[in-house]
């Protein structure tokens, strides 16, 4: 099987996601080289081999090691890392991302946001699912806080979304748990690349709705379900706050483009009681 890693990020990392990032790339490594030494040794050698390794994930989580089935559709596993991140259009990134895995001739695609924090199982449990498009549950960064799951309904031509804050907890859902059609964030999803050779691109045209609520009424057109696998759980880490205090307001006083702004607030202003 090929797998393409893809980092569609606007920035790299920072000190507390970076760890992450780090486990991640040791994981999927450890993964692959284990896959190829099932595929390479005969099936006893391999079992008794397979019992003497460590937990492959090493925070404890039994979810995160491969089992029969799962080896048997991972073959051997070949990884691509695609790297677009530092880009300020991150729908523009997700499409040349999914340009480099088509060209490689990817079997799948997963991706996570720079500010998402999970678990290393979190791949072997949406590919478990063996469906199309898997999101894991992930939550807004800004206040109020709210799960990335939407009802969309299309009525002459327009459509209307709504959040579903009451989600179904602990389970796979897709379209007829939300009412309607199913549309979801893309911050830590895996993607089955045949869904990219029946959609025609544009695939993550970023409106003013978001890159990926576009993709998901991309996917609504040809008929291609999307899941959300409440039971696989992230973090998403909120946007810091900005301090205003005397050294940048001294620093903004000193930006070209902020003078005609500073200059306004300079006059007298009128106001009538």
């Amino acid at each position: 099987m090929k797998l393409v890693i893809g980092l569609p990020w606007y920035n790299g990392p920072d000190a507390e996601t970076g760890p992450l990032y780090m486990d991640m790339m040791m994981y999927f490594g450890a993964l692959r080289e284990r896959t190829l030494m099932r595929s390479e040794m005969p099936r006893d050698a391999w079992e008794a081999t397979n019992r003497a390794l460590p937990p492959l994930d090493e925070t404890g989580d039994p979810e995160g090691n491969p089992t029969d089935e799962d080896y048997d559709r991972l073959g051997k596993l070949q990884i691509a890392l695609v790297d677009y991140s530092r880009c300020s259009l991150v729908g523009k990134a997700r499409e040349m991302i999914v340009d480099v895995a088509l060209e490689w001739g990817a079997d799948y695609l997963f991706w996570w946001d720079a500010d998402m924090k999970f678990s290393p199982s979190t791949f072997l449990r949406l590919f478990r699912s063996n469906v199309p498009v898997n999101s894991a549950l992930a939550f807004t960064a800004r206040h109020p806080t709210y799960p990335v799951i939407f009802s969309v309904n299309k009525k002459d031509g327009v459509y209307t979304s709504k959040v579903i804050l009451d989600y179904p907890k602990d389970k796979l859902i897709t379209n007829k748990d939300v009412g309607g059609e199913l549309a979801i964030g893309a911050s830590c999803t895996l993607f089955n690349m045949s869904v990219f050779r029946v959609i025609p691109k544009p695939w993550f045209y970023s409106t003013g709705c978001g890159e990926d609520w576009f993709f998901c009424m991309r996917c609504s057109e040809y008929d291609i379900p999307r899941y959300v696998d409440t039971r696989v759980k992230t973090q998403h880490k909120e946007h810091a706050s900005r301090w205003s205090n005397e050294s940048t307001y001294l620093q903004y006083r000193d930006i070209p483009e902020l003078k005609d702004s500073y200059d306004s607030i300079a006059l007298p202003n009128e106001t009538k009681l």
